[in-house]
């Protein structure tokens, strides 16, 4: 290990994997203290690393494809080219390649690196010295823990060594947030909070897919229900979010209800610190519920097409809601028979949920603290 000086990770997925590399991260770190590390991330996470003060060198190469959905990368023949040369010129020790498909175990191994360890979905594991035979949507467990094993193996730990670096390593990820953002939500929460005394609580509408977000009638019925309890409330999401909102306003009446007032399009970080200042998160299957977990915050997390024993926030104050089906995850798998909801017609798992029953969870997480 002490011949490692630099070291590269390709972690390429979107925000809530990225997110569950997190801790991995952290155990590398532990285990090689002196060696430079450098992340290979896609500019879709580029505010969470450039925020880590953990890593040498962010490098951001997008001409890549790494998933089957929301993605359509360049073909970019000669940035591929460009980007795997200076893989090349930086003559790294050790790559790790957190991501697994294709596309990126040939770059492993086109990177010539002294040593490389991976995981690979696509047949690829011939790529890299060390096939870390690991599928982790097929296998039970949480997310964290199957990409923390990734480093355990990458390295052939035994069991004792292992515990030891890793005891205080906690299983959630790690966010570094700014004294930028930490102001910036300071002068929001002035503007949000109409009674201080009242909670506070952040919602996220949306999700990665359709299939796993709530029905806006629910979200309507649970404005309502915060009004009466005059609750304060913010949404959080990117500017696409306001067509579900909209959609939300339409089962609402009156002025007193447009939910414009009430979101913000918070860079990731800043709302990283609106919701550690929560007093309750509620959201799907997505980074922002996975930021709850990060930052400590109370959550209902709301799961249907997902298996949340993958990817829930794990500890007594996150609650999950979620209706198992005939068609739900079996226990050793993420996605519901019906390819996590994509070709679902009626998605039974998001309808059976009620109003009344989230309202409950919502009073069971805020009676534990005093207004």
């Amino acid at each position: 290990m002490d011949s490692l000086k630099r070291i590269l990770v390709i972690s390429l997925y979107f925000k809530g994997d990225f997110l569950f590399h997190t801790a991995a991260l952290e155990a590398l770190k532990r285990i090689v203290p002196g060696a430079k590390i450098d992340l290979w991330i896609k500019s879709r996470n580029s505010d969470i690393a450039l925020n880590d003060p953990r890593f040498n060198e962010v490098l951001i190469f997008d001409d890549i494809k790494t998933a089957d959905y929301n993605e359509n990368p360049k073909l970019n023949f000669k940035g591929k080219v460009n980007f795997l040369k200076k893989l090349r010129g930086k003559n790294y020790d050790l790559i790790i390649d957190m991501t697994g498909k294709y596309s990126t175990g040939l770059f492993t191994c086109l990177a010539s690196p002294k040593h490389s360890a991976g995981i690979n979905y696509n047949f690829f594991g011939f790529c890299y010295d060390n096939f870390i035979n690991l599928n982790t949507s097929t296998q039970e467990g949480h997310l964290i823990q199957k990409y923390l094993s990734v480093i355990k193996k990458a390295f052939k730990l035994d069991d004792n060594t292992w515990e030891s670096i890793t005891k205080d390593i906690k299983i959630k990820p790690y966010i570094f947030i700014d004294d930028n953002s930490r102001k910036f939500i300071d002068e929001k929460l002035k503007e949000l909070m109409r009674n201080p005394e009242k909670p506070f609580i952040v919602l996220h509408a949306t999700s990665g897919w359709s299939a796993k977000e709530l029905n806006s009638e629910i979200f309507a019925d649970l404005i309502k229900y915060m009004n009466s309890k005059e609750y304060n409330f913010a949404f959080i999401g990117a500017d696409s979010d306001l067509k579900k909102l909209e959609e939300i306003n339409s089962y609402l009446d009156g002025k007193e209800f447009d939910l414009k007032t009430r979101f913000l399009p918070l860079q990731f970080i800043q709302s990283a610190e609106l919701i550690r200042r929560a007093d309750l998160f509620i959201g799907s299957d997505s980074a922002p519920l996975h930021t709850a977990g990060a930052v400590g915050t109370p959550s209902i997390g709301i799961f249907g097409p997902t298996n949340p024993e993958f990817s829930k926030p794990l500890g007594e104050q996150h609650q999950v809601l979620y209706h198992r089906l005939f068609c739900s995850s079996a226990d050793d798998r993420q996605y519901c028979t019906r390819n996590g909801g994509f070709t679902c017609p009626t998605i039974d798992c998001m309808k059976m949920i009620k109003s009344a029953e989230l309202m409950s969870m919502i009073e069971k997480a805020l009676t534990k603290k005093e207004y």
